[in-house]
């Protein structure tokens, strides 16, 4: 009875060390250059993200299949998401105009 709980228990540290490990990649490091800011889920396989590279910030679309690259994000010191996705929508509207 005694081995049997060890076989138990070794087998419960096996699978929390290999999703441990899986589970590390989606976690973002503060020394990572690539860091996601943050999400919003438009629809059920569409979402906008916010992503910063190298100091600089972008907004993505993403789809099933896409990501596509919506602006660069020039000033967005201390702005909640909704305002800098206003601005940027600000930003389009007097380009195309």
């Amino acid at each position: 009875m005694f081995w049997g709980l060890l076989i138990v228990l070794g087998i419960i540290l096996l699978i929390y060390a290999v999703m441990r490990k899986k589970l590390a990649h989606t976690k973002n490091n503060d020394s990572s250059s690539i860091k996601i800011k943050e999400i919003r889920h438009l629809m059920p396989k569409k979402s906008l993200c916010l992503v910063e590279v190298g100091g600089e910030e972008f907004l993505l679309g993403l789809g099933t299949d896409t990501i596509s690259l919506l602006s660069p994000v020039t000033s967005r010191k201390n702005k909640r998401f909704d305002e800098t996705l206003a601005s940027i929508d600000e930003q389009h509207t007097n380009a195309n105009s």
